[in-house]
C-alpha cells in the first residue's frame, strides 16, 4: 500500500488540492446565499423525516459517462471536475449543518460524510486515475497506431474501472438501507 501511495504521490496531492479547494468554495458559496435562501434550506433539513443516502443512480450514470468519455479523451477534464464538484457538495452541506445546528451539526455531518461519502470518494479517486490512464493510452494509441502493449493497458484499466464501478454500486445499495437506520436516530437527537 505504501508503494502505491509513493508511486501516485503527485496525483494524490493534486486530487487532494482539487477536492480541498472544492470544499472551501462550497463553504463560501453557502455564506454568500441570501438569508431567506439559507433559512429555506435549514427549514427543509429540519423538516426532513428521513436522511437516506441515495447515490445509486447518480454515481452509476456519472461513472459510466466518464468511463465512455475517457475513450474519447474528453473524459479527462470532466473526471477532474467531478472530484472538484464532490468537494463543493461536501463543503456546502457542512456549512448548512454548521449553520443550522452549530457544533453538534458539524459533528453529525462529518460522521454522515465519513460513513456515506469517504469510501466512495476514495474509490472515485482511484477510478479517475484509471480514466486518466485510459485517456493517456488512447492518445498513445492514436500516435503509435498498432501498439499491442498500449491496447492491453487500456483493457486492463477499463476492467479495473468496471470493477470499481460495480463496487461503488454495491456500497451505495448497502448504504441506502443502512444509512437511515443510523442517521435518522442521530438526527432526532440533534434536533431535540
Amino acid at each position: 500500500m505504501r508503494k502505491i501511495i509513493a508511486r501516485n504521490k503527485k496525483y494524490l496531492l493534486l486530487v487532494g488540492i482539487i477536492i480541498g479547494i472544492g470544499i472551501i468554495i462550497g463553504f463560501f458559496y453557502y455564506q454568500f446565499l441570501s438569508s431567506d435562501t439559507k433559512l429555506n434550506i435549514i427549514n427543509t433539513i429540519k423538516d426532513a423525516n428521513v436522511l437516506q443516502n441515495n447515490g445509486i443512480i447518480k454515481d452509476l450514470i456519472i461513472m459510466s459517462l466518464l468511463l465512455v468519455m475517457s475513450f474519447l479523451i474528453i473524459g479527462l477534464p470532466f473526471s477532474i471536475f467531478y472530484l472538484f464538484y464532490e468537494g463543493i457538495s461536501n463543503g456546502f452541506i457542512i456549512s448548512i449543518f454548521l449553520d443550522a445546528f452549530n457544533l453538534p451539526g458539524l459533528i453529525f455531518i462529518l460522521l454522515y460524510i465519513l460513513v456515506n461519502n469517504i469510501l466512495i470518494l476514495f474509490l472515485m479517486v482511484i477510478f479517475v486515475r484509471k480514466l486518466i490512464n485510459i485517456s493517456r493510452y488512447m492518445i498513445g494509441l492514436i500516435i503509435y497506431r498498432k501498439d499491442n502493449i498500449l491496447k492491453e493497458k487500456i483493457i486492463w484499466n477499463f476492467q479495473n474501472s468496471l470493477y470499481i464501478l460495480v463496487f461503488v454500486l454495491i456500497i451505495n445499495i448497502i448504504l441506502y438501507f443502512i444509512s437511515p437506520l443510523i442517521f435518522n436516530n442521530l438526527k432526532a437527537i440533534l434536533i431535540h
